[in-house]
């Protein structure tokens, strides 16, 4: 555990997290990601960056790629059931949009961040 002084003085304890982080990973391919984000009690597994495809439903060759990726993160496949699959599509631009916009209300800030492509998730909170 660390401890932390904030500036009034008081302290706070925090467990202490870890990563790891590595380059050339074994696993996952330039459109073809591997990775696992927990929400609450389910896990989401992905992923894919196809740019250009519109097609709106999970190929089968796409589903192994997601079990695939599944059992390389640890989870057991086999004794594991989805709860249920989709396909997203991220819009992209261009340029990033993120700003104020003043016209919509005058007692709720509104910020547009979107055309993150496939970061947006991670950055567009931030990033507003």
């Amino acid at each position: 555990k660390r401890t932390f002084v904030g500036e009034d003085g008081t302290t706070s304890s925090l467990k202490q997290d870890a990563a790891i982080f590595v380059e050339d990973a074994p696993w996952g391919k330039p459109n073809y990601h591997c990775y696992l984000i927990p929400r609450g009690d389910t896990l989401v597994v992905g992923g894919s960056y196809l740019e250009n495809d519109k097609e709106s439903t999970l190929r089968h060759s796409e589903k192994e790629h997601l079990l695939q990726n599944a059992a390389t993160l640890g989870i057991d496949v086999s004794s594991s059931i989805p709860a249920g699959e989709w396909v997203g599509f991220r819009p992209c631009r261009e340029q990033v949009r993120c700003e104020l916009d003043k016209n919509i209300s005058q007692s709720l800030k509104v910020v547009h961040s979107y055309g993150h492509g496939g970061s947006g998730w991670t950055v567009a909170t931030g990033a507003a």
